[in-house]
C-alpha cells in the first residue's frame, strides 16, 4: 500500500464523515462490506468462533470485535473517537436583526475560534421525527455552501491581531441569509431541515445539529508528504485503526472501540465512561459460554492502545514542545507519556509496542508536555482505570489541533495504520 494513496482514503473518509454520525455511519458501510455482521443491542445475539461482528450506540459510537479461541488470552483493544470540536445549533437559534438571520450556537469541544471565521461552512445532524405513530430518526447533511462566520473589517476592530478574544455569544455566531423587516423567522431552521429531508415540518421531535467547513482536504507540500484537512483529530486514528481491523488475520479476540464524545470529557452514554466497552466484552463472554472469572482473567491479559493524535513541533512556536523530546512529522507514532497520568503509557505498556515497532521496522517518537504547560487527556486512563487493562497512549504528529483545518504527514498515517494491524495480528509479540 502507497502512504499517498492511504492518506487520499482518509481524506475521503474525512470529506463525507462532517459528523460523529457520518463517521460511525460509514465506519459501519465498511465492515458490512468486509463481512462483519451488525449486531442490535436491543437484540439477542449469536456469536461463533471465528466470527466478526460490530454494534452501534445512539448513531455515534460503535465496537467491533473478532471471536478467538481462548478469551482468557485477554482483548487487544484499539480505541478513538467518533467527533471533534465543533458549534453546535441551539433550541430556537433563529436571530434575524439589522438585515441578517444568524443561527445561535455553543461551543462543542475547544476549537481554535479564529480559524472558523470567514470560510464557508455548512449543517450536519441528525433528527427525530414523528411518522405513522413511530419516532423515527434520520441523518441530515446539507451538501452545499449555506453559512458563514464573518469577521469585522479590521478598520472596526483594530484589535484583532493582538490577541483579541472572541466572545462565543456575540462575536461567533453564523450567518445563514440576508432577511428583511418583516422576515418570519420562527422555526425557519425546523422548515429548511423539513424540506431538506422532505418530511413534515410538524412532525420533527428533537434535532442535533453542527456546523462543519465546506473546504475539502489536500495533499500540500512540494514534495506532496504532508496533507490537511479538518477533523485529523480523530478521523485519522479511526480510519487508520478500523482499516487495521479490517485487514488483519482476526485470529484471536480484537476489538475496535470508536467512542463518542471525548472532547468534552466522555461523560455520556456512548462515552468512554459509560459501560458500553464493558458491557460488549462481558456479554460477549458469556454468550460464548464463559464464567465471571474466566473474564476476570481475560481483562488482567488485556492491552488497549488509546488511539489519539500527538502535537508535532511547530516550526514558528517551537518554544511550545519539550526541549529533549522533539517530535517530528512523517518519522513514526507517537508514544504520549504524562506524570500526572493524563496519558496511559508507562512501564506496564509501552515495552509491547517499542518490541512490536522494532519488529516490523518501524520508527517511535516520544511526547512529553513540556513542564510549564498541561496538556490534554484521552479515552486511555479512562478505560484503563475503570476496567483495570494494561493502556498505552499513541497518536499520528499533527500541526494545528482542534483547528477547523489540521495538518498531518503522508508517512506517519501509513506506520500508524502498520503498526495496529501488527497489534491486531501478533498474538505475542517475543
Amino acid at each position: 500500500m502507497e502512504s499517498i494513496e492511504f492518506v487520499k482514503d482518509l481524506i475521503k473518509f474525512i470529506d463525507a464523515s462532517p459528523l460523529n454520525y457520518f463517521a460511525v455511519e460509514n465506519s459501519k458501510k465498511l465492515l458490512l462490506e468486509n463481512n462483519f455482521k451488525q449486531l442490535i443491542e436491543t437484540e439477542k445475539w449469536s456469536l461463533e468462533k471465528g466470527g466478526k461482528y460490530f454494534v452501534t450506540r445512539d448513531d455515534t459510537a460503535l465496537i467491533a470485535f473478532t471471536v478467538g479461541d481462548d478469551i482468557k488470552e485477554g482483548f487487544d483493544i484499539i480505541g478513538s473517537h467518533t467527533e471533534s470540536p465543533t458549534f453546535k445549533i441551539k433550541s430556537n437559534p433563529e436571530l434575524a436583526y439589522n438585515g441578517y438571520l444568524r443561527l445561535n450556537t455553543e461551543i462543542y469541544g475547544g476549537p481554535i475560534f479564529s480559524t472558523w471565521l470567514d470560510r464557508t461552512l455548512s449543517l450536519a445532524g441528525k433528527i427525530a421525527y414523528y411518522d405513522n405513530g413511530v419516532v423515527k430518526t434520520k441523518l441530515v447533511n446539507f451538501d452545499r455552501d449555506l453559512l458563514t462566520i464573518a469577521n469585522p473589517a479590521i478598520h472596526m476592530n483594530r484589535e484583532v491581531n493582538k490577541g483579541y478574544a472572541y466572545n462565543p455569544q456575540t462575536d461567533l455566531l453564523p450567518i445563514l441569509q440576508t432577511v428583511t423587516d418583516d422576515f418570519e423567522k420562527d422555526a425557519y431552521l425546523q422548515k429548511l431541515v423539513a424540506k431538506e429531508l422532505a418530511i413534515e415540518e410538524k412532525s420533527i421531535l428533537a434535532m442535533d445539529l453542527g456546523l462543519y467547513d465546506r473546504q475539502k482536504g489536500s495533499i500540500l507540500g512540494s514534495n506532496e508528504d504532508m496533507y490537511q484537512v479538518g477533523r485529523i483529530d480523530n478521523l485519522g486514528a479511526v480510519h487508520a485503526s478500523l482499516h487495521a481491523l479490517i485487514d488483519s488475520k482476526n485470529e484471536k479476540f480484537n476489538v475496535l472501540v470508536l467512542n463518542d464524545n471525548e472532547e468534552i470529557g466522555s461523560r455520556t452514554r456512548t462515552g468512554a465512561f459509560s459501560p458500553f466497552l464493558k458491557d460488549v466484552l462481558e456479554r460477549m463472554s458469556y454468550l460464548l459460554g464463559y464464567d465471571t472469572e474466566d473474564i476476570k482473567i481475560a481483562l488482567a491479559n488485556t492491552y488497549i492502545i488509546s488511539a489519539d493524535q500527538a502535537h508535532a513541533i511547530h516550526p514558528n512556536f517551537t518554544q511550545y514542545s519539550d526541549p529533549t523530546n522533539v517530535v517530528k512529522m512523517n518519522q513514526g507514532l507517537v508514544v504520549k507519556i504524562a506524570a500526572n497520568g493524563a496519558y496511559t503509557s508507562g512501564i506496564v505498556s509501552t515495552p509491547r509496542i517499542a518490541l512490536l515497532a522494532k519488529k516490523i521496522g518501524a520508527n517511535l517518537q516520544y511526547f512529553h508536555n513540556r513542564s510549564d504547560k498541561q496538556g490534554g487527556t484521552t479515552i486511555g486512563p479512562i478505560a484503563s482505570s475503570t476496567l483495570g487493562i494494561k493502556s498505552i497512549d499513541v497518536g499520528e504528529p499533527i500541526l494545528a489541533m482542534h483547528s477547523i483545518r489540521e495538518t498531518g504527514g503522508v508517512e506517519d498515517h501509513l506506520q500508524a495504520y502498520k503498526i495496529y494491524k501488527a497489534f491486531y495480528n501478533e498474538r505475542k509479540v517475543n
